[in-house]
């Protein structure tokens, strides 16, 4: 097995979960977890079935995600891959993790529609295929055991597959094995995970506005912050110095991956640039095959801030972007219906071409009643919040 391979999961579900898988795969490599997900990574003239075969063979842990639409299809590719994880169980020595079944409806283990092998694993219920941080350690740890446990695998004798009585020494084991990589993952959670209200990540009591953008020239609005080597943050930040607020800012790129220090603030509220994540020229000819990608990045980023702490709320500003009401909903409904946890979280802000610069008087007090209003600090006269 290849260093790659040993760090990669291999996701395997019937099409009709594709929203699930996908919203699982963002939450996991946002935490630095490799995940193969067949439609995201075999690329044009790749042999399909030749690479879906070699993934199953050499990933580290096998995540088969069940749901009513498994149990209604009796044929599926998804099938053929549940076979072959069953195989290679067979070939690994006992107590070392390698099938960890995902359940994202009401489905029950019992009579479910599945190899034998996935029985004798421990199920995790995910209900929409909503990830959650607790599903993210325990990923996190079984792959720590299993490469503490690699030097052990070798094919079982004869090729027998575990009988059903091993399942709770296999249990004693995994827990046995895992207790100081499970201590480690929980300190390193401890450290990025937000806080309650009455947690240390908001003791100060002013709530955390992160400002998220690049300082790409194609995507710094007003010419004197860009020949100053500012970025759209800057100007927000004078916008919004007088709010009784923290600001974090936060310079984007392409390759940016400070995913959990952001989550680790805890913050109210994001302000970001639709383009944060695109940080190559507007004229670049790859253009319509990169910012897709970058905004791809962007909906999962939101996606894995909302699902690690709820009560964030995000506005998402672009001068070009929803040049009618009707873009903007479709837009905010597509990412809600990627990561529900996202629903009615997102406020889409178009920067008036006219006066695109948060120097402009009219635009920045537009922007600051939008995070007011998101934070709930404007009040009326009778102190009651408008």
């Amino acid at each position: 097995m290849s260093d790659n391979a040993s760090k990669a999961v291999f996701l395997s579900y019937a099409r009709e979960d594709t929203a699930a898988a996908r919203r699982i795969a963002d939450a996991l490599r946002a935490f630095g977890v490799e995940t193969w997900l067949d439609q995201s990574e075999l690329r044009g003239g790749d042999s399909w079935d030749k690479n879906i075969r070699g993934q199953i063979k050499e990933c580290a842990l096998f995540i088969p995600i069940i749901s009513a639409h498994t149990q209604a299809r009796g044929e599926g590719y998804f099938r053929l891959e549940w076979t072959l994880a069953e195989e290679r169980t067979q070939h690994i020595a006992k107590g070392v993790p390698f099938i960890v079944p995902i359940v994202i409806d009401e489905t029950a283990e019992a009579g479910a529609a599945v190899p034998d092998a996935f029985m004798r694993a421990h199920w995790t219920r995910l209900p929409k295929g909503i990830p959650s941080p607790q599903f993210v350690e325990q990923v996190q740890r079984l792959m720590a055991q299993q490469r503490k446990s690699a030097p052990a695998m070798a094919p079982v004798a004869g090729g027998a597959s575990h009988a059903p009585a091993a399942r709770s020494n296999s249990a004693r084991q995994i827990i046995l094995g895992a207790c100081v990589a499970g201590l480690l993952v929980a300190g390193a959670w401890w450290r990025f995970a937000p806080r309650n209200a009455a947690g240390t990540a908001a003791s100060s009591g002013a709530p955390v506005v992160v400002l998220m953008d690049t300082a790409a020239s194609d995507r710094v609005y007003d010419p004197i912050t860009l020949k100053s080597g500012g970025t759209n943050a800057d100007d927000i930040t004078d916008v919004l110095h007088d709010l009784p607020i923290k600001i974090v800012k936060e310079t984007t790129s392409w390759l940016w991956r400070r995913e959990p220090e952001v989550a680790k603030e805890y913050p109210a509220l994001i302000v970001m640039h639709r383009s944060c994540f695109y940080t190559f020229p507007n004229t670049d000819p790859r253009f319509d095959d990169l910012y897709p990608h970058a905004d791809d990045k962007l909906v999962a980023f939101l996606g894995y801030i909302a699902t690690v702490s709820p009560r964030t709320k995000f506005i998402i500003y672009s001068r070009h972007s929803w040049e009618s009401e009707p873009e903007a909903v479709k837009w905010r409904e597509s990412s809600a219906n990627r990561f529900p946890v996202l629903a009615g979280k997102i406020e889409t802000w178009r920067v008036p071409l006219d006066r695109a610069t948060f120097r402009n008087p009219l635009t920045g007090r537009e922007l600051k009643d939008s995070v007011e209003k998101a934070l709930g600090l404007r009040v009326t006269s009778a102190g009651g919040s408008r």
